[in-house]
């Protein structure tokens, strides 16, 4: 989402985040796919059950990984319906942002290298659909969105994040 020169936010023609450099040293390699572009608030779960089947089908041809970029305002239940019906071990990772790509302090770019960090740790297997937000990872079953602007929005109330995403280098060999 991006906004125009009167203010008013609605998607972009592109995803601005695929023209990025995340800087990712050859550790990762991306495959993008854009399935749909909708606001978050027009994703149903007819969307949901295509984006489900999209991944399953991915998981089943070798995919490591899955990140889904994602509007805030159905993120939870989105993640929530994949966590449900995603039958898969593969890392399954959602974020998004509370800034517009176009805002000073937007939150895109970094959730969505968190993201990717998150969906390339071996850690992250096994553990349902996730969400990484703010460098929090939540479990999809617990998530809520508290808050309808702050970047912190994305919490478990009752058990807290299960990770933290902390600052890797990709391809560092540090020892």
């Amino acid at each position: 989402m991006t906004a125009d020169a009167s203010g008013s936010v609605a998607p972009s023609e592109r995803n601005p985040l695929l023209d990025a450099d995340l800087s990712l040293n050859g550790r990762v390699k991306l495959t993008t796919e854009e399935i749909f572009n909708v606001p978050s608030p027009h994703v149903t779960p007819e969307l949901m059950l295509q984006l489900s089947k999209r991944i399953q089908q991915a998981a089943a041809t070798g995919m490591d990984g899955v990140v889904i970029t994602h509007g805030t305002d159905t993120l939870e239940e989105t993640a929530y319906f994949l966590d449900l019906t995603i039958s898969s071990d593969i890392p399954v990772v959602i974020t998004g942002a509370m800034r517009s790509s176009n805002e000073i302090g937007s939150d895109g770019l970094y959730n969505f290298k968190s993201a990717i960090q998150t969906a390339a740790s071996e850690g992250a297997r096994g553990k349902g659909v996730l969400v990484v937000m703010n460098d929090e990872i939540h479990t999809a079953r617990y998530v809520t969105k508290t808050h309808t602007t702050n970047v912190a929005t994305f919490r478990t109330p009752t058990f807290g994040p299960v990770g933290l995403v902390t600052k890797i280098v990709f391809g560092s060999s540090k020892n």
